[in-house]
C-alpha cells in the first residue's frame, strides 16, 4: 500500500514534471522560428535541454515506480530508468560546467566537444546502470515493500548504490566546483588584461575620446561579476542537489533503524528529490537566452523591453553566455588598432585604414579567425568564443 506521504510526493513531482513539459514545449516553439532560434543556438543551452529531458524522465519513472504496488519486471525497469536519468542529468550539468573552462582557458571548440559530452555521459550512465539491471539488482525490495535494489543485504546494497550512483554524482559535483574556480580565475585575468590595454590606449589618444571609453569601462564593471554568477548557477545548483541527496541516501542505507532522526532524513530526501525538477525548471525558464527568444516572437514586448532597459541604464546581465557590451567593443576597436600601429608599426593596405591580416575575410571590422586575444580581448570573445559556450 502506498503511504500518504508517497502519494503527496508523487502528485507534487507530477506537477513539477508538468512544468518541465511546458518549458520544453516553449523551447521547441521558439526554436521553430529563425529569428528566436539564434538566441538558443548555444552549446550550454542545448546541454540544458538534454538535462531537462533527463529530469522529465526521472520524474515520470519515479512516480510510476513509487505507485507500483507489486513486484514484476516493470519494477526493475523503472528503477533502471530512474537511476539512468538521474546520472545522465547530473552528467549534463557537469558538462555545462566544464565546457566553459575548456573553451575559455584551453581554447577548445565547444561545438565539436558537444558530441563527446553527450556520448561520454550516455556511455557512463548506461554502463553503471546496465550492469546492476542485467544482474537483477533492480527490482522489488521485500523489506521496504517498494521498487528499489532487490537485495536485502545492507552491505551489498550499499556497494551497488555507491558504485552505480553516488560516486558518479559526487565526482560530477567535484568537477563542477573545480571548473567554476578555473572559469572565475580566467575571467578575472581577462578583465585585468582588458583594463590594462584600455589604460595604455587612453594615454595615446585624445582626451575627449578616452573619456567616452572610460564611461564604457565603468559600465563593464558589474558585467564580469554577473557573468561569473550566471555561469556557475546551473552547475552550482546541481552540485548542491547531488551532494545533498547522495549524503542523505547514504545515511539511510547505513543507519536502517526506525528512529525519529531517520524519519526526518527520509522526509528531507523525499523533498529534495521532488524539488529537483522544479528548481531546474525555474532556472531554465529564467534563462536570458530563452527570454530573448520569446521576445523575438512578440516584437511589441521586445520594443518595450528595449525602451525600459535604455531608460534604466546598464543593469545586471545574468546570462549563461558571455554578453560583453557591444558599445564597449565598437568604441575600443579604433583604439586597439591605433595602439597596434603605434607600437608594432602595422602595415596597411587599400586606403590605409584597414590593417593587413593576410587577406582573411573580415566581419564587423575584424578578421574573425585572426583576432589576437591579447590586443582585442572583447572582440575575440564575441566572435570566437560565444558560439561555443
Amino acid at each position: 500500500m502506498v503511504s500518504l506521504l508517497e502519494t503527496v510526493h508523487c502528485r507534487t513531482l507530477t506537477a513539477r514534471a508538468g512544468l518541465t513539459v511546458v518549458l520544453l514545449a516553449l523551447y521547441a516553439y521558439a526554436a521553430w522560428y529563425p529569428a528566436p532560434r539564434k538566441h538558443l543556438d548555444r552549446v550550454s543551452f542545448r546541454l540544458l535541454v538534454y538535462a531537462l529531458l533527463a529530469n522529465l524522465t526521472f520524474g515520470i519513472a519515479f512516480v510510476i515506480a513509487t505507485l507500483v504496488p507489486f513486484p514484476g519486471w516493470e519494477c526493475g525497469f523503472l528503477m533502471f530508468l530512474v537511476n539512468l536519468s538521474l546520472v545522465f542529468s547530473a552528467g549534463m550539468f557537469f558538462c555545462i560546467g566544464i565546457n566553459l573552462p575548456l573553451v575559455l582557458t584551453f581554447n577548445l571548440n565547444g561545438q565539436r566537444m558537444e558530441r563527446y559530452y553527450i556520448m561520454g555521459t550516455a556511455l557512463i550512465s548506461s554502463v553503471c546502470n546496465i550492469m546492476p539491471y542485467a544482474s537483477g539488482q533492480f527490482g522489488w525490495n521485500t523489506a521496504a515493500n517498494q521498487c528499489w535494489y532487490r537485495t536485502t543485504d545492507p552491505a551489498s546494497r550499499l556497494r551497488w548504490f555507491v558504485g552505480t550512483q553516488t560516486v558518479w554524482l559526487l565526482f560530477a559535483s567535484f568537477g563542477e566546483v573545480v571548473a567554476f574556480l578555473i572559469t572565475v580565475g580566467h575571467l578575472v585575468a581577462y578583465e585585468r588584461l582588458a583594463t590594462d590595454l584600455r589604460f595604455r590606449a587612453d594615454a595615446k589618444l585624445h582626451e575627449t575620446y578616452s573619456s567616452s571609453i572610460s564611461r564604457n569601462l565603468r559600465m563593464r564593471d558589474p558585467v564580469v561579476r554577473n557573468i561569473i554568477l550566471r555561469i556557475g548557477l546551473y552547475p552550482f545548483v546541481s552540485c548542491l542537489m547531488s551532494i545533498s541527496t547522495s549524503t542523505l541516501d547514504l545515511h539511510e542505507l547505513i543507519y536502517t533503524a526506525p528512529t525519529e532522526l531517520n524519519s526526518k532524513i527520509y522526509l528531507a530526501d523525499i523533498a529534495l528529490f521532488s524539488a529537483r525538477p522544479l528548481i531546474y525548471g525555474l532556472l531554465a525558464v529564467t534563462d536570458p537566452s530563452f527570454l530573448r527568444a520569446m521576445r523575438e516572437l512578440h516584437p511589441s514586448s521586445k520594443n518595450s523591453g528595449d525602451l525600459n532597459s535604455s531608460s534604466q541604464g546598464a543593469g545586471p546581465c545574468f546570462s549563461t553566455v558571455l554578453e560583453l557590451p557591444l558599445t564597449t567593443v565598437e568604441s575600443e576597436r579604433g583604439k586597439h588598432d591605433m595602439l597596434e600601429s603605434l607600437e608594432l608599426g602595422q602595415t596597411t593596405k587599400g586606403n590605409g585604414d584597414t590593417p593587413d591580416h593576410g587577406g582573411e575575410e573580415e566581419q564587423a571590422g575584424f578578421p574573425v579567425h585572426a583576432l589576437d586575444p591579447a590586443m582585442h580581448p572583447d572582440a575575440y570573445v564575441i566572435h570566437n568564443i560565444i558560439p561555443h559556450i
